[in-house]
């Protein structure tokens, strides 16, 4: 058991540094990261109080979280499985309040074309 939680801390650990580093590329080498931490700063609550909430709303695990721009609102971006289904849910970087919780379209959509791949036989 705590092998588990410390290998889920961990891959959580390695998401939220490949994420700032994502966040990083997308907005240049230069003068990206000094933007990077001025957005960072602009979040009342951490990354792990975001993951939180978002498990704890969707009922499952976290397998990805990052900031995002959101039609220019930042907000974190945590992908949620709960067994074979994964919810992305959206979190106030503000207050911790979820702002949306949808199903994966990339989950639905590769369930559909299986679903015709079925039917053809």
């Amino acid at each position: 058991m705590r092998s588990k939680k410390s290998l889920l801390l961990g891959v959580i650990g390695v998401t939220a540094l490949g994420a700032s580093l994502a966040f990083a590329g997308a907005n240049g080498a230069n003068g990206g990261q000094e933007n990077d931490a001025a957005l960072l700063s602009q979040a009342k609550i951490s990354l792990t109080q975001a993951i939180a909430a978002a498990e704890q709303h969707a009922q499952g695990k976290a397998v990805r979280a990052e900031l995002e721009d959101e039609n220019g609102t930042l907000v974190y971006g945590v992908e949620v499985t709960r067994g074979t289904q994964t919810t992305d849910v959206k979190v106030d970087i503000n207050n911790g309040k979820i702002l949306s919780a949808q199903a994966d379209q990339a989950d639905h959509e590769a369930e559909g074309r299986e679903g015709q791949e079925r039917d053809d036989d």
